[in-house]
């Protein structure tokens, strides 16, 4: 439906107006010619028309989707949580951060309120250690997880692409982009990121500490877009 609006005010309503438009100046300019004020009234009927029908279709959709929509603002809310949640076992922060009382799933208002105060007060002020305490079973774990995460955010493009507002369909991919960044850098330098000192290449064993560190900084600010874009695609639902 939204395809046929565009089509409607694309080749329809759009130039209709700049016809209207010109009529009027013509009208304006030799109003002894009352064919150019005839002209210009047509194209305000039909313009006028074009956007009844439009709102009409507007309205129609609205309230064909009306619980769809609902139930598809769930399944972003699930993609969102587990975003946020795959750190929150990753950096072993156990689940008594959260207020219980808050965690109402019938109110999934409150629920994202929470998961938005866990983030901001405990998760994103625990990356720039959490990572650095990650060992090579922990990164795998993590690995496994982040793509579990992106793996759903494809099937939310698959089965809802077409009906998810483009503001969350951006902040979506943009997690996805962040979390594929974690991911290349992870599978591209298996052999240090979450390595211990002891298990680093022999050669220039140094240097390998100094990259380690390096890449888990370009890491840490990966997590933090993630938790940030989370956060603002939870804000968003609750819009």
């Amino acid at each position: 439906m939204s395809i046929l609006r565009g089509y409607l005010w694309k080749r329809l309503a759009i130039p209709l107006a700049f016809l209207f438009i010109i009529f009027l100046i013509l009208a304006l300019s030799f109003p002894q010619q009352g064919l150019f004020a005839g002209f210009t009234a047509t194209f305000l009927g039909i313009l006028v028309t074009v956007s009844n029908v439009d709102y009409v279709l507007r309205q129609d959709e609205k309230t064909r989707w009306a619980g769809a929509e609902t139930l598809i603002d769930k399944r972003i809310n699930i993609f969102t949580d587990i975003s946020i949640s795959q750190f929150r076992i990753a950096f072993d922060v156990s689940y008594k951060v959260f207020n219980q009382k808050a965690m109402d799933f019938d109110k999934l208002s409150s629920i994202r309120s929470e998961m938005i105060r866990i983030t901001k007060d405990v998760l994103l002020p625990s990356v720039e250690k959490a990572i650095t305490r990650l060992g090579e079973k922990d990164w795998k774990n993590l690995v496994r997880q982040l793509r579990i995460t992106f793996e759903y955010g494809d099937k939310l493009f698959v089965l809802f692409g077409n009906w998810i507002e483009p503001e969350k369909l951006s902040i979506i991919m943009e997690i996805q982009d962040e979390i594929e960044k974690i991911l290349l850098i992870y599978t591209t330098f298996p052999d240090i990121i979450g390595v211990s000192n002891d298990k680093l290449p022999m050669k220039n064993s140094g240097s390998a500490k100094a990259d380690r560190m390096e890449f888990e900084k370009i890491v840490k600010c990966h997590v933090k877009n993630v938790l940030n874009k989370a956060i603002s695609l939870l804000k968003k639902l609750d819009e």
